[in-house]
């Protein structure tokens, strides 16, 4: 298990994860992106760093289906303006 320091590989547990999921449009764009990390930062406390915490973003994938059948994105876009 890593002792939480700089530089752990991926697969390692930090016990400060910050998991960030994003659809491919934000994904792609670096101003969106800093905007999002900002934001998330300033919900944890430090708008102007994220030293000590393990920040990992990831590309929404996820889907879900109706019971009707019908196929949607797990992550819905309620902030589509």
């Amino acid at each position: 298990m890593s002792d939480g320091g700089m530089g752990a590989p991926a697969n390692t547990w930090t016990g400060r994860e910050v998991n960030i999921t994003v659809p491919a449009g934000v994904l792609g764009n670096l101003d969106q992106m800093t905007a999002v990390l900002k934001n998330v930062m300033t919900q944890l406390g430090c708008a102007h760093c994220h030293s000590g915490y393990d920040v990992r973003f990831r590309q929404s994938l996820d889907f879900v289906v109706s019971p009707k059948g019908d196929v949607a994105p797990g992550i819905a876009q309620p902030f589509a303006g």
